[in-house]
């Protein structure tokens, strides 16, 4: 995972690090792709390109994920 450079709230998480992810989530509905998600300064979820269908939770982990390195980071 990295921040991302124009906006450091937010949290790119790569191809292969979703690919990893998923292999731990029998029937995972994220796809192979990248995501981000967005935090604000209380480090609350405010955006995330993760598609309605791709939503679940799955998604809610990588986020849960997403945030804690964005707390550590």
């Amino acid at each position: 995972m990295e921040l991302f450079s124009g906006n450091k709230r937010k949290v790119i998480v790569s191809r292969e690090e979703v690919d990893a992810f998923r292999s731990s989530w029998p029937g995972c509905k994220l796809r192979s792709r990248s995501y981000w998600f967005e935090f604000d300064s209380n480090s609350c979820l405010v955006d995330t390109d993760v598609p309605e269908h791709d939503d679940g939770p799955e998604a809610a982990a990588l986020a849960e994920d997403a945030r804690t390195f964005f707390e550590n980071n």
